[in-house]
């Protein structure tokens, strides 16, 4: 059961013409630099990744501050934000070093044929759609860190949520640029106005799109591609309900410990978003009564939490009032109600319940619960939650809590959050990706294509494929690998 969308995406209203004029700019500069950018040295990506680095480090304070300003961030989750963009940084700079991302083969069997992954052009990164929270480092959000690792200019949608923080970070990569000694249309950041996602996708210099946020969104950027009369690739990420499994023996086991790490999840909702579990599926019994007793507690405990955007408010403010029209839908708790004179962007903690049965009658349920709001799924034996998780359709995240004796009925889950889910995680609440070699080679190749080189004269390949491996890589030469 795919997640439908709830309503069609609004068209974009026409950009203002100063900021049209700053987008084109940006856009022309990237493909600019393109050429430039794809055919600098290993060494001299790395360099740039190490100097973001220095530069992002060094507006650390400045950062923090911004973002409490804007965002009213708490300090643990910019430190936590921060430190993830340094180790993604480094990952990718390893990554890069290690040059199998290249994909470097040669067949010398006639015709000669010789294969590289090269740069794809100008992304434009368009980050967090207006109805979710885009995190704090957004400006230097893995996405752009993967496209310029693979040879690509970016051209950056600001957020509108936090425009100071994103020139920050902005600024400080526009810096690393210059120290590298790198033409400055490798990175661009655009103001967040209606239409700028649309000019962008549809920009004829920008090959290639990645967004993140609501389906409806999504699709409509990738009609606008498709429009095009050089359709290009948009990357989405597309906002799901992330669910989470537990089964029978770790429930029994750790029921009040995982009700109180699941409702951790629901804050901070600016560092979480996305990837924020909002189905939790178990199985009824003396341990599901616990869980359910914990979730109650807990909730009813919870102050109101602060979202970071009036959108992101307005989403989680419909979603709530969706599921409790729900004959099918109890609601379980809901936490109190802001203090007078609150911030107007707070919202309730809510948790509702229902039977695993109800996906079939009423299969809305299945779609995202933004911000602090989750469904707890009650099943009766094993096999209903197997098929709960077959009626789900695709996930960012898809996670199952284990114990020892679960390990059967484990084994029949997984391929099921392998089919729907990106990220998945066992015994674990983690909630953004983390980047270490094996997925920072995946991010890089979202922007490479391959190009086929048929009896092409070794002077005229690039320095990877060519006679003598200069460059010394481990290529794959008829079907072997060799140094």
């Amino acid at each position: 059961m795919n997640t439908p969308a709830t309503s069609a995406a609004p068209q974009p209203l026409p950009l203002p013409p100063h900021a049209r004029a700053s987008l084109d700019l940006a856009a022309r500069r990237a493909d600019a630099a393109a050429a430039a950018f794809r055919h600098c040295s290993v060494a001299d990506r790395c360099r740039l990744l190490e100097l973001i680095s220095f530069h992002i480090d060094a507006a650390r304070e400045a950062v923090a501050a911004s973002a409490r300003a804007e965002l009213n961030a708490d300090a643990p989750v910019v430190a936590m934000e921060h430190e993830g963009v340094l180790q993604q940084l480094r990952a990718f700079a390893a990554v890069l070093r290690r040059s199998h991302w290249l994909g470097a083969a040669i067949e010398t069997a006639p015709p000669e044929q010789r294969v590289q992954n090269i740069a794809l052009g100008p992304v434009a990164v368009l980050g967090a759609g207006h109805a979710c929270a885009a995190p704090v480092y957004a400006a230097a959000a893995a996405d752009v860190i993967a496209a310029l690792a693979a040879g690509c200019p970016v051209v950056v949608r600001s957020s509108a949520t936090h425009p100071r923080t994103c020139e920050l970070l902005a600024g400080a990569i526009a810096a690393a640029v210059q120290a590298a000694g790198l033409p400055e249309g490798v990175y661009g950041l655009v103001a967040d106005h209606a239409g700028s996602a649309a000019a962008l996708v549809t920009h004829p210099d920008i090959k290639a799109a990645t967004y993140a946020g609501l389906r409806a969104e999504g699709m409509e950027l990738m009609r606008r591609s498709l429009d095009r009369s050089e359709p290009v690739p948009v990357l989405l990420d597309i906002a799901s309900s992330n669910p989470v499994f537990i089964l029978p023996h770790a429930l029994n086991a750790r029921a009040e410990h995982l009700g109180q790490q699941l409702l951790k999840q629901f804050s901070p909702c600016t560092a979480h978003g996305m990837f924020k579990p909002g189905i939790v599926v178990a199985i009824e019994g003396d341990g599901y009564i616990d869980l359910r007793e914990t979730i109650i507690d807990g909730v009813l405990a919870m102050p109101p939490v602060a979202l970071p955007c009036a959108g992101a408010q307005h989403g989680h403010a419909q979603s709530v009032a969706r599921l409790l029209r729900e004959r099918n839908v109890d609601l379980l708790a809901e936490s109190g109600a802001a203090a007078a004179g609150g911030p107007a962007s707070e919202a309730r903690a809510v948790f509702v319940e229902a039977e695993a049965s109800s996906l079939l009658t009423t299969p809305t349920l299945a779609e995202r619960h933004p911000g602090p709001s989750a469904l707890l799924l009650r099943c009766a034996c094993p096999e209903e939650l197997l098929a709960v998780a077959a009626l789900l359709g695709r996930q960012l995240v898809a996670g199952m809590q284990m114990a020892d004796g679960d390990t059967a009925l484990a084994a029949r889950l997984m391929p099921q959050l392998e089919r729907m889910a990106r990220h998945v995680n066992v015994n674990s609440f983690t909630s953004m990706p983390i980047y270490n070699g094996a997925t920072a080679a995946q991010a890089i190749a979202r922007f490479l294509r391959p190009v086929f080189y048929l009896d092409v004269p070794s002077s005229l390949l690039p320095a990877a494929l060519q006679d003598g491996n200069p460059l010394q890589l481990w290529r794959q030469v008829d079907g072997e690998m060799r140094h």
